[in-house]
Protein backbone atom coordinates (compact mmCIF):
# COMPACT_ATOMS: atom_id res chain seq x y z
CA UNK A 1 0.00 0.00 0.00
CA UNK A 2 1.21 3.37 -1.09
CA UNK A 3 1.93 6.20 1.79
CA UNK A 4 -0.36 8.86 1.77
CA UNK A 5 2.60 11.52 0.59
CA UNK A 6 2.82 12.98 -2.86
CA UNK A 7 5.95 13.45 -4.80
CA UNK A 8 6.33 16.19 -7.00
CA UNK A 9 8.56 16.42 -9.60
CA UNK A 10 9.53 19.23 -12.28
CA UNK A 11 9.80 18.83 -15.84
CA UNK A 12 11.83 21.20 -17.40
CA UNK A 13 14.88 21.03 -15.85
CA UNK A 14 14.22 18.27 -13.60
CA UNK A 15 13.30 15.37 -15.50
CA UNK A 16 15.02 16.59 -18.34
CA UNK A 17 17.76 18.65 -19.41
CA UNK A 18 16.24 21.54 -20.86
CA UNK A 19 19.11 23.93 -19.24
CA UNK A 20 21.83 22.04 -21.38
CA UNK A 21 20.44 24.21 -24.66
CA UNK A 22 21.53 27.64 -23.97
CA UNK A 23 18.88 28.77 -26.72
CA UNK A 24 16.25 26.89 -24.79
CA UNK A 25 14.25 30.18 -24.11
CA UNK A 26 14.28 31.02 -27.66
CA UNK A 27 14.06 27.89 -29.20
CA UNK A 28 10.82 26.81 -27.08
CA UNK A 29 8.43 28.39 -28.90
CA UNK A 30 9.12 26.24 -31.84
CA UNK A 31 7.02 23.44 -32.57
CA UNK A 32 7.89 20.42 -31.49
CA UNK A 33 10.69 21.60 -29.54
CA UNK A 34 9.62 20.05 -25.82
CA UNK A 35 10.09 16.22 -27.37
CA UNK A 36 13.56 17.00 -28.35
CA UNK A 37 14.54 17.69 -24.92
CA UNK A 38 17.27 15.09 -23.35
CA UNK A 39 16.25 13.19 -20.53
CA UNK A 40 17.91 13.06 -16.78
CA UNK A 41 19.66 9.56 -17.35
CA UNK A 42 18.48 7.55 -14.06
CA UNK A 43 15.83 9.45 -13.41
CA UNK A 44 13.15 7.43 -14.57
CA UNK A 45 14.12 4.22 -12.91
CA UNK A 46 14.67 6.24 -9.73
CA UNK A 47 10.75 7.74 -10.06
CA UNK A 48 9.70 3.98 -10.19
CA UNK A 49 11.23 3.40 -7.18
CA UNK A 50 9.65 6.64 -5.28
CA UNK A 51 6.26 5.85 -6.90
CA UNK A 52 6.20 2.40 -5.46
CA UNK A 53 5.99 4.09 -1.89
CA UNK A 54 4.07 7.39 -2.61
CA UNK A 55 2.72 8.98 -5.21
CA UNK A 56 4.65 10.77 -8.20
CA UNK A 57 3.22 13.84 -10.00
CA UNK A 58 4.73 15.62 -12.75
CA UNK A 59 3.94 19.16 -12.08
CA UNK A 60 5.09 21.17 -15.03
CA UNK A 61 4.60 24.52 -16.21
CA UNK A 62 3.76 25.27 -19.68
CA UNK A 63 3.97 28.67 -22.19
CA UNK A 64 0.98 29.98 -23.94
CA UNK A 65 1.98 28.00 -27.49
CA UNK A 66 -0.71 25.60 -28.95
CA UNK A 67 0.44 22.10 -29.30
CA UNK A 68 2.93 22.18 -25.95
CA UNK A 69 1.07 20.10 -23.56
CA UNK A 70 0.73 17.40 -26.87
CA UNK A 71 4.57 17.39 -26.78
CA UNK A 72 5.30 17.35 -23.03
CA UNK A 73 2.69 14.38 -22.54
CA UNK A 74 4.17 12.53 -25.53
CA UNK A 75 8.18 13.28 -24.39
CA UNK A 76 6.65 11.30 -21.33
CA UNK A 77 5.98 9.11 -22.73
CA UNK A 78 8.53 8.33 -24.68
CA UNK A 79 11.59 9.17 -21.75
CA UNK A 80 9.69 8.03 -18.23
CA UNK A 81 8.00 4.65 -17.26
CA UNK A 82 4.68 4.75 -16.61
CA UNK A 83 5.24 3.08 -13.83
CA UNK A 84 7.40 5.92 -12.98
CA UNK A 85 4.58 8.35 -11.92
CA UNK A 86 0.75 8.28 -10.97
CA UNK A 87 -0.21 11.68 -12.34
CA UNK A 88 0.71 14.40 -14.49
CA UNK A 89 -0.67 18.21 -14.31
CA UNK A 90 0.15 21.07 -16.56
CA UNK A 91 0.13 24.72 -14.88
CA UNK A 92 -0.34 27.39 -16.98
CA UNK A 93 2.77 29.56 -16.79
CA UNK A 94 1.26 32.83 -15.37
CA UNK A 95 0.03 30.76 -12.19
CA UNK A 96 1.93 29.29 -9.33
CA UNK A 97 2.48 25.39 -8.80
CA UNK A 98 1.61 26.18 -4.77
CA UNK A 99 -2.50 26.76 -6.40
CA UNK A 100 -2.18 22.80 -7.96
CA UNK A 101 -1.44 20.78 -5.09
CA UNK A 102 -3.47 18.17 -4.11
CA UNK A 103 -4.51 19.56 -0.71
CA UNK A 104 -4.16 18.17 2.41
CA UNK A 105 -0.86 15.58 1.81
CA UNK A 106 2.31 15.69 3.25
CA UNK A 107 4.74 16.44 0.10
CA UNK A 108 8.22 17.49 -1.10
CA UNK A 109 8.60 19.18 -4.99
CA UNK A 110 11.82 18.85 -6.42
CA UNK A 111 12.37 21.98 -8.77
CA UNK A 112 14.77 24.38 -10.89
CA UNK A 113 13.26 27.23 -9.74
CA UNK A 114 13.52 28.39 -6.47
CA UNK A 115 10.39 30.75 -6.43
CA UNK A 116 8.48 27.89 -7.25
CA UNK A 117 9.95 25.97 -3.99
CA UNK A 118 8.99 29.23 -2.15
CA UNK A 119 5.17 29.27 -3.05
CA UNK A 120 5.01 25.76 -2.87
CA UNK A 121 6.62 25.71 0.52
CA UNK A 122 3.97 28.53 1.98
CA UNK A 123 1.43 25.46 1.33
CA UNK A 124 3.31 23.40 3.66
CA UNK A 125 5.23 21.38 0.84
CA UNK A 126 8.60 20.54 1.39
CA UNK A 127 11.64 21.22 -1.50
CA UNK A 128 14.59 20.70 -2.95
CA UNK A 129 16.38 22.36 -5.15
CA UNK A 130 18.08 20.91 -8.22
CA UNK A 131 19.63 22.16 -11.34
CA UNK A 132 22.61 22.06 -13.59
CA UNK A 133 23.37 25.86 -14.13
CA UNK A 134 21.83 27.76 -10.51
CA UNK A 135 22.21 28.14 -7.27
CA UNK A 136 19.98 28.56 -4.08
CA UNK A 137 21.05 29.02 -0.76
CA UNK A 138 17.28 28.76 0.39
CA UNK A 139 17.01 25.09 0.00
CA UNK A 140 18.83 21.61 0.14
CA UNK A 141 20.59 21.07 -3.03
CA UNK A 142 20.27 17.92 -4.63
CA UNK A 143 23.62 17.30 -6.62
CA UNK A 144 22.59 13.99 -7.95
CA UNK A 145 19.99 11.39 -8.11
CA UNK A 146 20.75 9.89 -4.69
CA UNK A 147 20.62 13.11 -2.87
CA UNK A 148 16.62 13.16 -4.34
CA UNK A 149 15.97 9.72 -2.96
CA UNK A 150 17.82 10.28 0.33
CA UNK A 151 15.88 13.21 0.98
CA UNK A 152 12.73 11.73 -0.10
CA UNK A 153 13.55 8.70 2.06
CA UNK A 154 13.88 10.72 5.47
CA UNK A 155 10.92 12.59 4.83
CA UNK A 156 8.86 9.69 4.27
CA UNK A 157 11.00 7.96 7.58
CA UNK A 158 9.91 11.25 9.52
CA UNK A 159 5.91 11.00 8.30
CA UNK A 160 6.66 7.36 9.52
CA UNK A 161 7.32 7.88 13.08
CA UNK A 162 4.62 10.70 13.07
CA UNK A 163 2.14 8.18 12.11
CA UNK A 164 2.56 5.47 13.27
Amino acid sequence: MKKQFIFYIDMDGVLNLFESDKNARVNMWTPGYFRTIPVRPGISNLLVRINAIAYVVILSKVINRIGVTQEKSFWTNDNISPDAYSDIIYVPYDRSKADYLYPGYPCMLVDDKESNLIECKEKGCHGLFLSDIKTTDKFPVAENLDDIWNFFKNLIDQYDSIHD
